[in-house]
């Protein structure tokens, strides 16, 4: 194998020990908590029975309220424009975005989203010629990756979306090293600079984001076109949180690298409380070294935890990558169901180790079904846990006991069939 030595890698800190990044991340936790929240009103509201001088460890962070990224839309219109999260005055950074909901965040210049790494484990460095296609209008997307891109020594040309074929043209003309943007639309520009025959052996990396990234469409990018796009997970709020690399023979790695300023949690849907590693779970951040800190962000993402180091040197956790949704919440016989509800269950029934609501049709009625692994069927009757069910949440649902281990681990806590039948 070959040697992994520094020029792989952007930074000494992405090879630490394991056990020192976990010091490092933790250090004086609980006093970075409580100076935010001098500083934060939104913060301070939000941890205000919280004791965060006990806070000290990663389990520790249970004990802190999770804020879900879907319901910073209330809490903004409570609080405009950023809920109260910031640590500064609203005029003091130099943009404000408002993504689709909306969601209006800040933003500063330079890698103030912490894009770095993950560029340069894509291939980007110094002096290339970056071809931008994300968009640089309201969203933050553009200019989160561009700014990163400059700020690492690079020329970005911000194409942005749409005008194809003056896209086309301008690469044609321009002839950029490396792609930023969504791989869906990094195909429609090599097929049809292909279609007009125009070599574009001068492409050589890229970094795609911002939707799914099917093995297929990977095998197409690399037998027709010899480029191997790496793709990174991050969201407006925190900026990059995971991203891929590639091994010595230029082939992807499994998984992806949680970003260096980023503390990552996988937590069961509709709970505060973290799942084993290797259980499938909602994305959960924590990044405090910034002026927009975020604690404990669920962003909605269901992932992983790889539980063995990755094989390009660096020595971070590692995510399966993008798993699915967490929101599970649907409406049974007109009454709204959400994950937070089952995990009730489990918080007031301690013979139940684990529960998923599924829904099934019959008759065109919806037919549903709570499925609970429990330690010991004698210990706890069938009727107590419907009792709690319909005074809880105004639903009868039959009860199915099961062994432990029956339900499958993919994070699922309401599995809705209907389409199914």
């Amino acid at each position: 194998m070959k040697k992994i030595s520094a020029k792989n890698f952007f930074n000494e800190n992405e090879t630490l020990d394991p056990a020192i990044r976990e010091q490092f991340l933790f250090k004086d936790i609980g006093l970075k908590l409580k100076q935010i929240t001098e500083k934060s009103v939104g913060w301070k509201k939000r941890l205000n029975e919280v004791d965060l001088e006990k806070i000290h460890t990663r389990e520790d962070l249970n004990n802190i309220p999770i804020t879900r990224k879907s319901s910073l839309i209330e809490m903004q219109k409570a609080n405009f424009p950023y809920a109260g999260f910031n640590i500064k005055d609203t005029s003091e950074y130099a943009y404000m975005f408002a993504s689709p909901g909306p969601i209006y965040e800040p933003g500063e210049k330079g890698d103030f989203w912490n894009m770095s790494s993950c560029l340069y484990a894509a291939g980007l460095r110094k002096g290339d010629l970056v071809y931008n296609t994300f968009s640089y209008h309201l969203g933050p997307a553009g200019i989160m990756i561009g700014n990163s891109a400059i700020n690492f020594g690079c020329s970005v040309l911000p194409g942005g979306i749409g005008n194809t074929d003056l896209q086309i043209e301008t690469i044609r003309a321009v002839k950029p090293n490396f792609y930023i943007g969504t791989p869906s639309f990094l195909k429609i520009i090599l097929d049809k600079i292909a279609d007009k025959n125009i070599d574009i052996s001068f492409l050589k990396n890229a970094l795609v984001g911002a939707e799914p990234f099917p093995n297929d469409l990977r095998k197409y990018f690399k037998e027709k076109y010899k480029i191997v796009p790496l793709q990174m997970y991050g969201t407006a709020e925190v900026g990059c949180i995971a991203y891929e690399s590639k091994d010595h023979n230029y082939e992807v790695n499994n998984g992806m690298i949680v970003e260096e300023n980023i503390i990552l949690e996988i937590v069961k849907p509709g709970s505060n409380q973290q799942v084993k590693k290797g259980e499938v779970g909602e994305i959960v951040v924590t990044k405090l070294n910034s002026s927009y800190p975020m604690i404990r962000l669920a962003t909605g993402d269901l992932s992983a935890i790889i539980d063995v180091p990755s094989p390009c040197g660096r020595t971070n956790l590692r995510i399966k990558g993008w798993m699915g949704r967490a929101d599970q919440s649907t409406k049974v016989k007109g009454i709204f169901i959400t994950p937070e509800q089952i995990h009730k269950l489990t918080s007031n029934f301690a013979e139940i180790v684990k529960a998923r609501f599924v829904i099934e049709s019959k008759d065109f009625l919806d037919y549903p079904v709570l499925v609970c692994e429990v330690k010991n069927e004698k210990s706890i009757k069938k009727d107590e846990i419907q009792t709690f069910f319909k005074s809880q949440f105004k639903l009868n649902t039959r009860v199915n006991f099961v062994e432990k281990g029956t339900i499958a681990n993919d994070g699922l806590v309401i599995e809705d069939k209907r389409n199914n039948n």
